[in-house]
C-alpha cells in the first residue's frame, strides 16, 4: 500500500511545477513510510512521485516503475491479488519480469492492453500511467473504490494524488468550496464522488478510468456491478456451497504477503466468517484484533475473545480510549474534506495499535451491503410491500399536512418532522425517491429548519442534489427493491464513505486492510442472490450466516447485528454535553452564513431532552466545524 502523486502538461509548452509534486509526495509520506521515489518524463511533460509502504517483493519493487525504453511510467497505490496468475501468463506469452512484484504485472499488461488492462486486475488499486509517446495520462480506479484518487486542473496541468489534503495544502491558488457538496455532505454525511468539497477538484469515480491527452479529459465506466447480475443457483444449498468456494478463494488470495498479517476481529459475523476462514487456512495461529467501548451497548469484546478462543488465534482487545473525540482534529485533517461516520473514530484507533504488531490486516468489511445486513433494508422491502396496497396520494396529502405544522413554532417541528418525513417516503411515486429519502440524515424539514443563505439556495430540490443521485443509481439496477437498495450501497455508502474511511484510517498508520468479503466475484454473486436467501424475519446476512455456521457453532454468533459503531447518543446527552451545544455558539459556523441559529439551537436542544436522536447530524456539524479550521 501507497501514496502516489504527479503532474501531466496538457498542452505542448506547459510544464508540471515539479516542487508541488514534491511537496505532494511529503505530505503522503505516512501512506508509504518504507521509501520514496520520482521519475520525469524525457519530454518533461510530466512528473510521478510515489510514497512505499513495503508488501510485495520487498527488494526489487521500487516504484515509480519505467519499462526499458523509459517511455512508460506506472505509479500505483493498492495490491493485485492475482499477480501471480497475471504474471504467469504474460510469461507464457514471452514477456520477461525483472522483479517479482504486482507493479510490474500492470505495468506489462498496459504496454499491451493500454487502458483495457484494468479488466483482467482482481485486488485494490489506484494508480496513474504517463506514456511519454503518446502524451497521455491513464488514472484507474479499482472496482469497489477501496484506494482512493483526486485530481484537480491548474494552469494547464493535471495534478493527481491519494489524498485531497496533499493536493490542497500545496497549491497556491484559493479554493472555493462547493456549497452543492456541502449539502452532500450534511445529506448523507459524506460528499459522493466524483464530486469533493471544493469547486474544480474531482475525486475519480470506483470502476473508472480517466484519459488525459490533447487538452482533454475523458472518463470511461469500466465496471458497473448493474450489468454483471448473474443467474442464482438453482438452490439456497448450492448456493451456500458456491459462496464457502469464493469466499475461500478470495480469502487465499488476500493472505498472499511477505511482511506480518492479522485480521480485525469484532465478533460480528462478516469479521468472525473472514478469521474463520484464514484460521483454517493459515495453518498456523493467526493475530486477530478487536476494539473495546466502556458503553455495554456498544461492547462486543466478549464475543470477540469467545470467537478467538475457538479458532485458537492470538488475540489482542484494545480499548477505546476515553477522549476518543479528542482525535477528531487529526483525523479530520487526513481526510481532507467533511466525513461525518462515526466509526472512523474507533477505526483510526483500532488502525493505530494494529500497526504495532502487523503490517496488513484483513477486515470484514463489504458483508452488509453484499448480503442484506443493515436494518434499512429490511425497512425499505416493509415500505414497499405497503405501498403496493395503499394509495400513494393518500401519504403524499398527509405529508403535506404535517408540512405545514413543520413550518410552525419550533417546539412543534420533532414530531411534525419525523411524521412529515415517515408520509413522505410512504407517498413518493418511486421507490428510488423512497430509499433515497430514508437513507438521508438531511430531508425537506430538516432543511427547511437548518439552511440559510446560500445553502439554502443550494439545495434545489426535496432530495438535494446526492439525494437525485441515490435515485438514479437505484433506478440503474434492475430486480427486487432490496437488489436495488443494496446495489446503491456498494456504489455510493460504499465506495464513498466506508471505503474512505477505511483508507484514511489504517493508511494514516502505516496499516494496509484488504477486505476478501468485497472480492469482485463475491460481490457479483452476492446481488445475483434472490431475496429470500438473504433476509431472514429476525435479520438479514441468512446464507452469510449459514455459511459461518460450517466454521463456527451459531451460539457465537446468532444475535441481533450490532455494528461497529460509538455511543454518540450518549456521549452528546452525558460527558460530551457542551461539546454537543457548541454548534450553536460556533463563530466558524455562525460567519459562514449557511445556518439558522434558532434551528441548530432546536437541533440541540431535541436532542439534550431526548425528544429525537440528533446525534448523527451533531456529530456531521461538529466535523464541519474542525475542518473549517483548515479550509
Amino acid at each position: 500500500m501507497c501514496g502516489i502523486a504527479g503532474a501531466a502538461a496538457l498542452r505542448a509548452g506547459a510544464t508540471p511545477n515539479r516542487d508541488r509534486v514534491r511537496r505532494m509526495s511529503c505530505r503522503l509520506a505516512h501512506r508509504g513510510p518504507d521509501a520514496s521515489g520520482w521519475w520525469e518524463a524525457p519530454s518533461g511533460r510530466a512528473v510521478v512521485a510515489h510514497r512505499r509502504l513495503s508488501v510485495i517483493d520487498l527488494a526489487t519493487g521500487q516504484q515509480p516503475m519505467v519499462d526499458p525504453e523509459q517511455q512508460v511510467c506506472l505509479t500505483f497505490n493498492g495490491e493485485i491479488y492475482n499477480y501471480k496468475e497475471l504474471r504467469k501468463k504474460l510469461a507464457d506469452d514471452g514477456v520477461e519480469f525483472r522483479t517479482e512484484s504486482d507493479t510490474e504485472v500492470i505495468l506489462q499488461l498496459y504496454r499491451r492492453k493500454g487502458a483495457a488492462c484494468v479488466d483482467e486486475l482482481r485486488g485494490m488499486f489506484a494508480f496513474a500511467v504517463w506514456d511519454d509517446a503518446k502524451g497521455q495520462l491513464l488514472l484507474a480506479r479499482d472496482r469497489i473504490g477501496k484506494k482512493p484518487l483526486f485530481y484537480t486542473l491548474d494552469d494547464s496541468c493535471l495534478y493527481f494524488a491519494s489524498s485531497l489534503r496533499a493536493l490542497r495544502e500545496t497549491s497556491d491558488t484559493h479554493w472555493e468550496i462547493d456549497l452543492t457538496s456541502v449539502d452532500a455532505y450534511l445529506t448523507l454525511s459524506y460528499i459522493p464522488a466524483p464530486r469533493t468539497i471544493y469547486e474544480g477538484v474531482s475525486k475519480l469515480e470506483a470502476g473508472t478510468v480517466a484519459t488525459i491527452a490533447s487538452r482533454s479529459i475523458s472518463t470511461r465506466r469500466y465496471w458497473d456491478l448493474a450489468c454483471e447480475i448473474e443467474p442464482a443457483p438453482p438452490t439456497m444449498t448450492a448456493a451456500v456451497d458456491r459462496l464457502d468456494e469464493i469466499l475461500n478463494a478470495a480469502v487465499a488470495l488476500r493472505l498472499r504477503s511477505d511482511v506480518p498479517l492479522g485480521v480485525f476481529l469484532s465478533g460480528g459475523v462478516d469479521s468472525s466468517l473472514v478469521a474463520a476462514v484464514a484460521a483454517r487456512q493459515a495453518g498456523v495461529p493467526i493475530k486477530t484484533f478487536s476494539m473495546g467501548f466502556d458503553v455495554a451497548a456498544f461492547d462486543e469484546t466478549g464475543f470477540a475473545s469467545e470467537v478467538a478462543r475457538r479458532l485458537g488465534t492470538e488475540h489482542q482487545i484494545f480499548r477505546a480510549k476515553p477522549d476518543l473525540l479528542g482525535t477528531l482534529p487529526a483525523m479530520v485533517r487526513h481526510f481532507g474534506e467533511p466525513f461525518a461516520d462515526s466509526s472512523a473514530l474507533p477505526t483510526w484507533v483500532l488502525s493505530e495499535e494494529t500497526r504495532k504488531h502487523v503490517t496488513v490486516a484483513l477486515a470484514g468489511d463489504g458483508g452488509d451491503e453484499g448480503f442484506a445486513g443493515y436494518a434499512w433494508y429490511r425497512t425499505a422491502r416493509r415500505l414497499g410491500k405497503l405501498t403496493s396496497v395503499v394509495p400513494e396520494r393518500v401519504f403524499g396529502m398527509a405529508g403535506y399536512m404535517f408540512d405545514g405544522i413543520a413550518r410552525g413554532p419550533v417546539r412543534r417541528v420533532a414530531l411534525a418532522s419525523r411524521l412529515q418525513r415517515g408520509m413522505h417516503m410512504l407517498g413518493v411515486k418511486t421507490g428510488s425517491d423512497r430509499f433515497a429519502t430514508l437513507r438521508s440524515f438531511i430531508g425537506r424539514a430538516e432543511a427547511r429548519l437548518l439552511y440559510d443563505g446560500a445553502l439554502r439556495e443550494a439545495r434545489m430540490s426535496d432530495l438535494g442534489a446526492s439525494g437525485e443521485r441515490l435515485a438514479q443509481l437505484y433506478q440503474r439496477c434492475e430486480g427486487s427493491d432490496l437488489r436495488r437498495a443494496r446495489y446503491v450501497d456498494i456504489a455510493s455508502y460504499l465506495a464513498d464513505c466506508l471505503m474512505p474511511k477505511v483508507d484514511v484510517a489504517s493508511m494514516a498508520h502505516g496499516l494496509e486492510a484488504r477486505a476478501p468479503l468485497l472480492d469482485q466475484e463475491l460481490i457479483r454473486f452476492g446481488l445475483s442472490l434472490p431475496d429470500e436467501w438473504l433476509l431472514a424475519p429476525d435479520g438479514g446476512k441468512k446464507i452469510l450466516r449459514a455459511v459461518l455456521a460450517r466454521y463456527l457453532p451459531a451460539s457465537l454468533f446468532d444475535r441481533p447485528k450490532q455494528g461497529f459503531s460509538v455511543p454518540l447518543r450518549t456521549w452528546f446527552r452525558g460527558s460530551e454535553r457542551n461539546l454537543a451545544s457548541s454548534v450553536v455558539t460556533s463563530e466558524r459556523l455562525r460567519a459562514t452564513g449557511w445556518f439558522k441559529s434558532d434551528g441548530m439551537g432546536a437541533l440541540v436542544n431535541e436532542h439534550l431532552t431526548g425528544i429525537r436522536d440528533h446525534s448523527q447530524r451533531l456529530f456531521s456539524f461538529l466535523v464541519l466545524d474542525e475542518w473549517l479550521k483548515y479550509s
